[in-house]
């Protein structure tokens, strides 16, 4: 099952959606054919779906998984951020937060920090220089980072 932001209401999802959604996870840009081929249905079933899981933004888009090591990324922060109390302060913050250089992910979380923002930096130098941008900002509290060591497991993809 999953939540369809159009109509608040949750899709369920068939055997043959999962497959699927498997299958273009592992590689979006598999030709539908062999989509088709692997799931025992016909191409057009295959198209029809697709467009139906995209039109009710359970596939939100297609991304080249990059290497961010190999284009000089590796250094790489996770930042709890404690953020200024206000009204809407959540989407206000989140959406700053979301413009900094070098930050792919941030998370509104429930707990003694309001946000965990994930950054990835050149060196150390590119680093601070990123941090000191987003602890300057006038809605931030503070920030508290833990430079990550090595990545263990990095994985976008959903269990279907």
């Amino acid at each position: 099952m999953k939540f369809n932001k159009l109509s608040s209401k949750v899709t369920v999802l068939d055997t043959t959606d999962k497959l699927l959604l498997r299958i273009i996870q592992q590689d979006s840009r598999i030709p539908l054919q062999k989509i088709a081929r692997k799931l025992g249905v016909p191409k057009s079933t295959v198209h029809y779906r697709i467009g139906r899981l995209e039109r009710e933004n359970i596939i939100e888009g297609y991304y080249a998984k990059l290497n961010a090591s190999r284009l000089g990324y590796d250094y790489m922060a996770v930042i709890l951020v404690r953020a200024k109390y206000g009204p809407q302060y959540h989407k206000k913050v989140g959406l700053k937060l979301s413009k900094v250089p070098g930050v792919w992910a941030v998370y509104y979380v429930l707990g003694d920090y309001d946000f965990i923002v994930l950054l990835r930096a050149i060196d150390r130098e590119d680093y601070m220089q990123k941090l000191e941008r987003l602890s300057n900002m006038t809605d931030i509290e503070r920030t508290s980072t833990q430079v990550v060591g090595r990545v263990l497991k990095e994985d976008p993809r959903i269990d279907t």
